[in-house]
C-alpha cells in the first residue's frame, strides 16, 4: 500500500493539485523539468504584494504553503522516466539532473556577478539575461541557485576550466563533483500530469514588425513587464527607455477563446495602470463566435477593437511606431501611431510533452496535446488507467478551469489509494471522481484564499 501520489509539473496546476492531495492525507511528490516551481505564475505566488491592488481578501503566498507542508516532496530538474504497475500501486522512475549547488547556498550573489556566461533569461522572457549560476527570482522554491550546465564553461567531471564561482562561495555550496543524473524510484497510487504549456517561437512576427524596435514586444513579454517581482517592478514601460506607454494596441491573428481571454486581462491591466489609450487589432475575418467575444471585451473595458488585415509595424522618427493595416469594418487603408505593440503569441504543447506520453503510456492527440477522456464538463481522464491530466497540457486553458482540472484530478488520484494509508483527520476525505468529472468535495479555507489571490489576477 502506499499514500502517494506523483504529479509531474511543477506550475499553478500542478501545485495546486498537491495542495488537493495532502488536504484529503496523501503524500504529493512533485516533479518539475525545471530549476524551480511556479512555472509562469511563480512572481505571482511570491510575495504577498505581488497580487496588487487587484487582489481581495487575505493575501497568503502560494509558496508558503507548499514550502511548509511536510506532505510535499519536491523534485525539480527532473524528468518521468517510466510507470509500471497498475493504479493504486505504481512504480515510478523518475530521473534527476545535478544541480550543482547544494542546500548550504545562501543567495549571496557572489557566484552569478563573477561568472562569464552571459544569457538570455527564459523566465524573463528574453527580457534581462541571466548567468550560467543563475536563480530566476530574488526567492524561490526550492532556494539554492543553480547552474545551467549547457551554458557553463565547466564539462564535468573531465575538466574544470572556470572555478570563478567556486573561488567566490563563501558557503562551499558549489560542487562540480556532482553526479550528473540520479534515478529516483518511488511508489505511488496514481499519478497527476500537469506540464504546463509554451509560448509559440515569435519569429514569424519579423515580417510584422518584431525585433524592428524594443517596444514592439509580444504578449508574454508584456505578461512579464506586468507582473511583480518583474524586470519593471510590474508595470508596462517601454523597452526602448523604460517611459509609460500613452497608447498600447494589441494584435492578434488567432481569436480563439484562450487568446481573446489572454488578451482581455493583459487590456484590463493596461487600464488599471492608466495608459491612456489601449486598442485591440483582429487580423482574422469576424465570425459570430469571435465577433461576439471581441465586442463583450470593447464595451466591458471601454476600448475600440478592430477587425484588418495586411498589418505592418514601422518606427517613426519621433519614437513612436506606425502602424498601418487594412480596416475589414471600412475597407480601407488606416496609418495609427502608438507607443508600443503588442503581438498576441499562440500556445503549444509544452516541450517534451511527446517524450513523456510515451513515459506514462498515453495517448496524444492530433495537435500534439495529452489526449483526455470523460463524461460532460471537466475530463482529466487517459487512456491509462490511474493517470490523470490537469492544466493545459491537454489543451490551452484559463486559470480557472486548470485549478477545476487540478481539483478533479486529485480527487480522482486520492481515490485510488487505500483509505487505510490516509493520514487521519484530514481536511476533507478523497472521493472518486466519475468520468473524469468534478466530484463532491468540500472547499476548505486554504484552497478559498488561493483561488482568490489567482482570480484576481485575471479580473475575475
Amino acid at each position: 500500500m502506499t499514500d502517494s501520489i506523483l504529479i509531474v509539473g511543477g506550475g499553478i496546476a500542478g501545485l495546486h493539485a498537491a495542495l488537493e492531495c495532502t488536504n484529503a492525507g496523501a503524500r504529493a511528490i512533485v516533479v518539475e523539468r525545471g530549476p524551480v516551481v511556479g512555472g509562469r505564475l511563480a512572481a505571482t505566488m511570491l510575495e504577498p504584494s505581488a497580487i496588487g491592488d487587484r487582489s481581495e481578501g487575505t493575501r497568503t503566498p502560494l509558496f508558503n504553503a507548499i514550502q511548509e507542508n511536510e506532505n510535499i516532496e519536491l523534485l525539480t530538474l527532473s524528468e518521468l522516466e517510466n510507470i509500471e504497475g497498475k493504479p493504486g500501486n505504481f512504480t515510478v522512475s523518475v530521473r534527476e539532473q545535478a544541480r550543482f549547488v547544494t542546500d548550504a547556498c545562501t543567495r549571496c550573489k557572489n557566484c552569478h556577478t563573477v561568472c562569464p556566461q552571459v544569457r538570455p533569461s527564459e523566465f524573463d522572457a528574453g527580457l534581462t539575461h541571466r548567468k550560467a549560476i543563475s536563480t530566476p527570482m530574488s526567492d524561490t522554491l526550492p532556494e539554492p541557485y543553480f547552474i545551467d550546465i549547457e551554458d557553463c564553461l565547466n564539462t564535468p567531471p573531465n575538466y574544470l576550466p572556470c572555478n570563478r564561482c567556486i573561488e567566490v562561495c563563501d558557503d562551499n555550496a558549489i560542487h562540480f563533483d556532482m553526479a550528473l543524473e540520479t534515478v529516483h524510484q518511488r511508489q505511488v497510487g496514481a499519478v497527476i500530469l500537469a506540464p504546463g504549456f509554451k509560448t509559440e517561437d515569435p519569429s514569424r512576427f519579423v515580417e510584422m514588425g518584431y525585433g524592428a524596435h524594443p517596444d514592439v514586444v509580444t504578449s508574454a513579454e508584456l505578461q512579464r513587464l506586468l507582473e511583480d517581482p518583474g524586470p519593471t517592478g510590474g508595470y508596462a514601460s517601454k523597452p526602448s527607455n523604460e517611459e509609460y506607454p500613452e497608447s498600447v494596441l494589441l494584435v492578434l491573428d488567432n481569436p480563439s477563446p484562450f487568446a481573446l481571454y489572454i488578451v482581455a486581462s493583459q487590456v484590463h491591466q493596461l487600464l488599471e495602470q492608466d495608459v491612456a489609450k489601449v486598442a485591440v487589432l483582429i487580423l482574422a475575418q469576424p465570425n459570430d463566435e469571435s465577433r461576439e467575444a471581441a465586442q463583450g471585451l470593447a464595451d466591458t473595458a471601454g476600448i475600440e477593437v478592430f477587425w484588418g488585415t495586411l498589418f505592418k509595424v514601422d518606427p517613426s522618427e519621433d519614437a513612436e511606431l506606425e502602424v498601418s493595416y487594412e480596416d475589414l469594418t471600412v475597407n480601407r487603408f488606416v496609418r495609427s501611431a502608438y507607443d508600443m505593440v503588442v503581438l498576441c503569441v499562440d500556445v503549444e504543447p509544452p516541450v517534451g510533452l511527446a517524450r513523456l506520453a510515451e513515459a506514462a503510456g498515453i495517448e496524444l492527440t492530433d495537435n500534439g496535446y495529452l489526449a483526455v477522456s470523460g463524461g460532460n464538463g471537466t475530463v482529466i481522464g487517459t487512456s491509462r488507467d490511474g493517470v490523470f491530466v490537469a492544466g493545459c497540457a491537454s489543451g490551452a486553458k484559463n486559470i480557472k478551469s486548470s485549478l477545476t482540472e487540478s481539483q478533479a484530478a486529485a480527487a480522482a488520484a486520492t481515490a485510488l489509494l487505500d483509505p487505510r494509508v490516509l493520514e487521519a483527520g484530514s481536511d476533507e476525505a478523497a472521493q472518486p471522481a466519475a468520468d473524469g468529472q468534478i466530484p463532491p468535495a468540500v472547499q476548505n479555507d486554504m484552497r478559498k484564499q488561493l483561488e482568490q489571490l489567482l482570480y484576481a489576477l485575471i479580473n475575475r
